[in-house]
């Protein structure tokens, strides 16, 4: 392990980070490859493949809905990260600022992620959010 991951996983990372931020569906789902899981704090709590993170951000517009959502901000600290071949897993610290109703509550947490190299190219397969606070 070195000081910073490599630049194609914190790539992968950033526009994620960057796509859920800015509610860019394009961007978001570009960083995942085809067989991506994503497992999170909203029911039903898990999304498989085909299309599980297609599938997660339809029900996050639910929620969103549902509950009033009117701004979701993630921020967040790179903590560890691990490379082996073609395969890679990576560890973040996430503040998600969520706005319901007009009062912006923080939530913290961790995102674990897993990556795989196919044909040359990094991309995540797995996306898991544990709240902590």
């Amino acid at each position: 392990m070195t000081n910073n991951p490599p630049t194609e996983i914190q790539t992968l990372i950033d526009n994620l980070i960057k796509g859920f931020n800015e509610k860019n569906d394009d961007l978001f789902l570009s960083v995942f490859g085809d067989t991506a899981i994503i497992i999170d704090g909203i029911a039903p709590y898990r999304w498989m493949n085909p299309d599980g993170p297609k599938k997660w951000l339809a029900d996050v517009e639910i929620w969103r809905k549902d509950f009033g959502v009117t701004r979701e901000r993630l921020s967040y600290e790179m903590t560890f990260w691990n490379v082996e071949g073609t395969s890679a897993y990576a560890v973040v610290a996430g503040n998600l600022e969520v706005t319901i109703k007009d009062e912006t509550v923080v939530r913290k947490g961790t995102l674990a992620y897993t990556f795989a190299k196919n044909d040359g190219e990094w991309k995540i397969e797995a996306q898991a959010w544990g709240r902590t606070s």
